[in-house]
């Protein structure tokens, strides 16, 4: 009995102990920490056998209620003084939930607040239409233009802004983008060197081309009429007749671009990168005066400014690009760097011009100017008590500055007071994210939203109310309507008509101009027209291509292209024997 009682006794202890262990080990994944529970988390859904995530929130009005060391975006603190908002994911790899693919930045579109876009390692854009509201549930679509292999290559920064102050004037006839001013732009930064690695459909280890360095940002119309569709519906087998895909600029001065942000007026964003002309500076701030409409070559109309003594070099390792983020607060530029384990800051109004960064004939294309900047005030943010190993994402809400942080997961919130410089940490939150990047703060819900680039999610956080009775469990869209998704006469979204319409090709899988390569007359290193199974009395239309491990296959389906069988390729074998057999038969008959 007194043996039997020590076994019972001990098995009970190990029970114990691997209970308790689960239960830790599940509190982050349900975001319920000790002294949780007199705040009240909305986005769940309480049942008698349990909780499930639901689309609940606590109103921005209700979140700090007579209760001082509030931050919005995080919620009131519990009675431990930590910040313990709940982590709710809207976004992943799968299809119906956008498809996402190593995301590595998010922006809320200024012209639709409530669409969040997301942009994906794939050179593709995800756009989330009112997500998380339960009354709006539009299907996101992921948006990949027919030469994002090039105008989009690996992308790390998306940023919206305005007009160039030129206007449009297009290469192409019919090509002219429609209210500039009105529309808006917006910036995607290329993180590579123009080796044209087509990643949508090509293996990890498939390049196509060495490093030509031909890469920087693009620009695009901020219009989903014309975005990933305008000129995406016919083959570009010409370039010097016809438009290349739907962007309106592209920098060719800039690759390995690792951020993006919009200086405030016009079409003048600023970026910075790890590649040749960094040794100048990383740092530039680029106007397009002049965009080319859509699909056009004419690069010139832009003012490039390159600041010396800014240079910052890419953060090394394995998996996704980790991009440095960049936003900006009045004068002043914040960037993070991730290799350095900083936030550099660039006062924007500092600094003199000193003449060119190289002679003219080095350019990459004949811009108006590409001048260098010396002597301007670039420092490292000083913050006390904040301890940063790989910050990555950088978004502003009001005077508070967040960032995220790829190595530990979490998201650090400063507050900002430029005029004396001494900016305060006010809180930290820890997250559940494998690599944390780009993050956006949706300007009406005042809610962070930030992806995963490992674990392909868009994640949203979601403060917690005071009580139970400030929740709202079942809100309308807090946008209105200013989220959906556009739509053509027959009610069907201008993107579905769009792939209803290109049926086999679905925009080339982002690069159109090397989709055919293995074809009939279609090796873009040999030709610069590319005539896809011309040869065999057909065009591209009649090429069926097929991709598997990087590598393809193609067909093209006329008459005289249909593969030969085993049994056609021998009595092709037999026709001349034919031919003299059927003579000899003549001579006897005759």
């Amino acid at each position: 009995m007194i043996s039997m009682y020590h076994e019972v006794k001990t098995r009970f202890s190990r029970t114990k102990r691997h209970l308790s262990f689960f239960v830790l080990a599940t509190l982050p994944l349900i975001n319920t920490p000790p002294g949780r529970a007199e705040l009240t988390d909305c986005s769940l859904i309480r049942k008698p056998g349990g909780s499930s995530a639901g689309y609940g929130q606590c109103p921005v009005a209700n979140r700090c209620k007579g209760v001082s060391g509030c931050i919005p975006e995080f919620g009131v603190k519990d009675s431990n003084d930590n910040f313990v908002p709940a982590i709710r994911q809207w976004g992943s790899s799968r299809p119906d939930q956008g498809g996402l693919k190593n995301p590595v930045a998010v922006a809320e579109n200024p012209n639709a607040r409530g669409q969040i876009w997301a942009l994906n390692s794939d050179d593709s854009v995800t756009i989330f239409y009112c997500p998380g509201i339960k009354s709006a549930s539009y299907k996101p679509e992921k948006r990949r233009d027919l030469a994002s292999c090039h105008f989009m290559h690996r992308p790390t920064a998306i940023a919206f802004g305005g007009a160039p102050s030129d206007g449009d004037a297009p290469d192409f006839e019919g090509q002219l983008a429609q209210n500039l001013n009105t529309t808006g732009t917006f910036l995607t930064t290329g993180g590579s060197c123009n080796d044209y690695t087509a990643s949508a459909f090509m293996g990890g280890d498939y390049s196509q081309r060495t490093c030509t360095d031909f890469m920087g940002p693009s620009l695009w119309a901020n219009n989903l009429k014309t975005f990933a569709i305008q000129n995406n519906d016919f083959f570009p087998n010409d370039l010097s007749k016809q438009p290349f895909g739907s962007h309106l600029s592209m920098i060719h001065q800039q690759p390995y671009s690792m951020g993006a942000a919009w200086d405030g007026e016009q079409a003048g964003y600023w970026t910075w990168d790890a590649g040749a002309d960094s040794k100048y500076g990383s740092i530039v701030f680029t106007s397009i005066t002049q965009s080319h409409g859509y699909g056009g070559h004419n690069h010139n109309g832009a003012s490039l400014y390159r600041y010396e003594g800014t240079t910052m070099t890419r953060k090394a390792g394995t998996g996704p690009i980790i991009p440095g983020h960049m936003v900006k607060y009045g004068k002043f530029l914040f960037v993070a760097n991730p290799a350095a384990g900083r936030i550099n800051v660039l006062d924007t109004q500092s600094g003199v011009t000193s003449g060119h960064v190289k002679p003219e004939e080095e350019w990459r294309e004949k811009y108006t100017t590409y001048t260098k900047i010396i002597n301007a005030t670039f420092s490292v943010l000083n913050v006390k008590d904040l301890r940063l190993d790989t910050p990555s994402g950088l978004t502003i809400s009001e005077d508070r500055l967040f960032v995220s942080d790829a190595a530990t997961g979490e998201i650090h919130a400063i507050k900002l007071d430029i005029t004396t410089g001494n900016h305060t940490l006010i809180g930290s939150i820890r997250t559940p994210a494998r690599r944390i990047a780009g993050m956006t703060v949706d300007k009406i819900t005042k809610r962070l939203w930030f992806v995963d680039s490992i674990s392909h999610t868009l994640n949203v956080v979601e403060p917690p109310c005071q009580n139970e009775e400030d929740c709202d469990y079942d809100p309308p869209s807090p946008w209105g309507n200013q989220c959906v998704p556009d739509t053509n006469e027959e009610g069907k979204t201008v993107w579905q008509a769009h792939l209803d319409k290109s049926k086999n090709h679905n925009n080339w899988e982002g690069c159109a101009r090397y989709y055919y390569l293995n074809c009939p007359g279609g090796n873009v290193h040999e030709n610069s027209k590319l005539p896809v199974c011309n040869e065999y009395g057909g065009t591209w239309k009649d090429a069926q291509v097929s991709w598997v491990a990087g590598k393809s296959t193609c067909q093209c389906t006329t008459l005289q292209s249909v593969p030969l069988s085993g049994a056609s390729e021998a009595m092709s074998s037999l026709k001349i024997p034919m031919v003299i057999f059927s003579t000899i038969l003549s001579y006897f008959y005759w």
